[in-house]
């Protein structure tokens, strides 16, 4: 496949052969040029409608395709709902803030107390809570 052409000025815009990519299959080879093809011809279509466009619409125009081909290819990308981060967050065990708040809460007293103080509660709640909870799930 031939590079594809500036059609105002002659330069080359992109060169088919990229030295970066590993080597591919000789049965993929043949499908990916036919994707990369059609990618290319989509490509100088939107080029071509842009810039048949008057000089105030096109940056807005660019920017919209942009934004289009940008969440339509991240759809396939996105993380399930219902994925192991959403488990992770469940099984948390507040016995571990528990914890941190506490260590945490000693030098706080030292500064101001009161604060230190309501830290201090909030973790000895935390740490009873987490240690109810390992009871209850055991």
């Amino acid at each position: 496949m031939a590079p594809v052409v500036d059609k105002f000025g002659g330069r080359i815009l992109k060169d088919r052969v990229l030295t970066e990519e590993p080597p591919r299959p000789v049965a993929a080879a043949g499908s990916q040029r036919e994707l990369d093809g059609e990618v290319e011809a989509l490509a100088q279509r939107m080029v071509d409608i842009i810039n048949s466009a008057g000089p105030e619409l096109r940056p807005g125009l660019r920017q919209y395709a942009m934004d289009l081909l940008r969440d339509g290819t991240e759809v396939g990308d996105a993380p399930l709902a219902g994925g192991a981060g959403a488990a992770d967050r469940r099984d948390g065990n507040p016995l571990a803030m528990g914890l941190l708040l506490g260590v945490f809460s000693l030098p706080m007293m030292l500064l101001f107390l009161p604060v230190g103080l309501t830290l201090l509660a909030i973790a000895l709640v935390l740490s009873v809570w987490g240690v109810v909870a390992m009871a209850v799930r055991r």
